[in-house]
This record gives C-alpha cells, sequence and structure tokens, in this order.
C-alpha cells in the first residue's frame, strides 16, 4: 500500500529576479519613507531648520542687548559726571563746542592737508 504523502505546500526557491525586485521595492519604500520625514522634521514650521534659525537669532538679540547694556552704563556715566563734575562740563564746552570764557581769545589751528611735510 502506497504511503499518503502529506500535502504541504512546496517551498519555492526564491527565484533571481524576484529577489532584486523585493530589494528595489525596499529601498525604493525605505527612500520614500526617508524624504517624507526629512520633509516633515527638518523643513516644517516646527523642524529642526527652523529650531536652529531661532536659536541662532536668540544668540543674536543677546549680544545685542549685552551691548546696548553696556552703551547704557557708558551714557549714565557721562551723565553722571555731567551733572556733577564742573570741571568735567567746563572741559567738554571748550573741546566740543570752542567755547571761552568773557575776555579769553580761542585760536583755532588749522592745517592745510595738501601740502606735506617738506
Amino acid at each position: 500500500m502506497p504511503t499518503k504523502r502529506s500535502r504541504s505546500p512546496k517551498k519555492r526557491p526564491i527565484s533571481r529576479s524576484n529577489g532584486l525586485l523585493r530589494s528595489k521595492v525596499f529601498w525604493i519604500s525605505t527612500a520614500i519613507v526617508a524624504l517624507v520625514l526629512s520633509q516633515v522634521l527638518v523643513f516644517q514650521d516646527e523642524g529642526i531648520y527652523t529650531l536652529v534659525l531661532l536659536k541662532k537669532e536668540i544668540k543674536d538679540m543677546e549680544a545685542h542687548i549685552s551691548r546696548l547694556e553696556i552703551e547704557k552704563a557708558q551714557l549714565e556715566s557721562e551723565r553722571d559726571r555731567l551733572l556733577n563734575d564742573p570741571d568735567y562740563l567746563e572741559r567738554i564746552a571748550r573741546e566740543r563746542f570752542r567755547m571761552a570764557k568773557p575776555g579769553e581769545k580761542v585760536f583755532h589751528v588749522v592745517i592745510d592737508s595738501k601740502e606735506g611735510p617738506e
């Protein structure tokens, strides 16, 4: 009596062309997923690129604020000296505004820049 063979599906050997097709499909789908993820994560409004730009802008603004605070401190110091130091005020008036006390003569020296020293 012949023995019955079980009818299990036979495993087909994967042909070379079928394997290449599966490999191509895998890589193409991986590339598409990578492109979509990069679009979402990098180039959207909440993406990495925008985050980097905003962090740079914050750093630039903080540096600008620091410079303005230094300038403010210098101007406040200058203001205090002008209000409280009469000698400094007189010196500034004489240097910047060419002011003189009554009876003083002010000489303004003009150097002709066209003629060089000989």
